[in-house]
């Protein structure tokens, strides 16, 4: 390894953030400062995106550089349904070939890429909470309350999606802030890191936070940190869904019977968010501040993102996760690698987070083209770099198993396949609340044309299982698969 490449990485992960509830990509509300740090001495990628909108296929894509349907973990693992209850082949893990490299390699946080297996079955050293991981009932929280004398009551003022005080939004927290999840969890971390520091090794840490996902409890010191009145309705909260897949309207009034009606309801639960995400800064902060405190800030490539964002009352009032729109598909990431970029560079490349990990084999000398993800170094040295002619975005199922596919181009246009229902193509850059589908509407059929051409072309390249059905269903009956085709005509035997 040379003197060169970072002997350390630092790669901070979040739950369910969309990326414009940071300062750092233009929210004009939400107080982000450690991260807005972070941004002004690192470069911030303004079209990131996750190629699955969905906690466990983005996490295993994360941790792989894979697609969910190559590596085999499409849906959660463990909630509803589940196309996998592990990671079905976890060689595909990347930090193996940073262990075999002399990193020592550290998990702490969320895991949820397997229902029983934990990061410390795969060799990571620190927590091992398999499965979505409740980390309220670790025996290391609870020891932490009790050796500090903290603790907390039941949440105050909640806010329920669903009657019985079923599916809550959010409230707060009823307790100090030292007393949160999200603190201990930051204290765990930083005693990890004084370990690997104090070590001299060369060192790949993860930590995963399961904030901002809701429901959105900040503690006191930050509920009510944020302006309600300043809180504005989001572009496309008034959309009445026309011309989107009938899933969506079903989903929007059946599943979340008793969510916010009003942009007055929604305000308070946006400024929970806001407040929860607020408080999560103030905890990347300190791990920053610890960073730089043991001396390791300029040796450290420092990595932010999220698994995937969030609706807020998007699109008419959409909660949670698991549409093709760009709330749940846009995340934050933002790259500090000292000495090797401008401060405060801006990419506007389309990438993925899961171009992180493959991003560190490049730098540490262990490339790999057959990976779906790509090093972002490129782009990190030339902020001008033209990148990736699209992004191609995946989705199979949150309540019940549902295919969709998205390509969204570098010129700013997007096409939604939703096989047995629309299809859908937004041009972001006149609409970027995607309100307006062309193809419902019967306009730009040339447009369409182009980028339905482009989404097969993206599946074939991606060896996805669809991309046969894909073709077919649009007249192509080319098969490109190599899969059998019991339908093709029978010309006898040779003899």
């Amino acid at each position: 390894m040379s003197e060169n490449l970072p002997s350390n990485v630092l790669f901070i992960g979040v739950d369910q953030m969309r990326a414009d509830a940071l300062s750092c990509y233009g929210n004009p509300v939400c107080q982000t400062p450690n991260l807005d740090r972070l941004a002004q001495n690192g470069v911030v990628f303004e079209r990131a995106y996750t190629p699955c909108s969905l906690c466990s296929p983005a996490r295993a894509s994360m941790f792989t550089g894979l697609f969910a349907f190559t590596h085999g973990m499409g849906t959660n693992c463990d909630m509803y349904h589940s196309l996998a209850a592990e990671l079905p082949h976890p060689e595909q893990l990347l930090h193996h070939r940073l262990a075999a490299n002399g990193y020592r390699c550290g998990f702490t946080g969320k895991w949820h890429v397997g229902t029983r297996l934990g990061p410390a079955n795969y060799g990571f050293e620190g927590m091992s909470l398999p499965g979505y991981g409740d980390l309220k009932r670790d025996p290391g929280f609870q020891a932490h309350l009790r050796d500090q004398g903290l603790g907390y009551g039941p949440v105050l003022n909640p806010i329920y999606a669903n009657a019985n005080q079923k599916t809550m939004l959010g409230g707060t927290w009823n307790g100090p802030l030292e007393s949160t999840p999200t603190h201990y969890l930051t204290n765990y971390t930083m005693d990890l890191l004084d370990d690997f520091a104090a070590s001299g090794q060369p060192f790949y840490l993860t930590c995963q936070y399961w904030a901002p996902h809701g429901p959105s409890l900040p503690p006191p010191e930050f509920a009510g940190r944020h302006d309600r009145a300043a809180i504005q309705p989001w572009a496309n909260y008034d959309d009445d869904l026309r011309g989107k897949p009938t899933a969506m309207q079903r989903r929007q009034t059946r599943f979340y019977r008793q969510r916010p009606q009003t942009w007055d309801d929604w305000r308070e639960v946006i400024g929970l968010y806001y407040d929860f995400v607020a408080m999560l800064d103030a905890e990347v902060g300190r791990l920053l501040d610890r960073l730089e405190a043991l001396g390791l800030a300029e040796n450290t490539i420092v990595f932010f993102t999220a698994d995937h964002g969030d609706m807020k009352g998007s699109h008419g009032g959409m909660i949670d996760k698991g549409f093709m729109y760009e709330e749940a598909h846009r995340v934050p990431l933002i790259v500090r690698w000292p000495g090797h970029h401008a401060d405060g560079e801006r990419g506007r490349q389309l990438v993925y987070n899961m171009d992180i990990l493959p991003t560190v084999l490049d730098i540490t000398g262990q490339p790999d083209p057959a990976l779906d993800g790509q090093s972002l170094a490129p782009y990190l040295s030339d902020a001008g770099a033209p990148g990736r002619d699209g992004v191609y975005l995946e989705f199979h199922g949150l309540q019940y198993l549902y295919s969709q596919r998205a390509w969204v181009t570098r010129d700013g246009y997007k096409y939604i396949f939703t096989p047995g229902d629309w299809d859908e193509v937004y041009d972001l850059n006149a609409d970027p609340g995607e309100l307006r589908n062309l193809i419902a509407e019967g306009r730009n059929d040339e447009l369409a044309e182009r980028l339905r051409a482009e989404l097969h072309a993206a599946a074939i390249r991606a060896r996805d299982p669809l991309r046969d059905y894909v073709a077919k269903v649009h007249g192509d009956w080319d098969n490109v698969s190599d899969q059998v085709d019991a339908s093709r005509p029978f010309s006898g035997f040779a003899g």
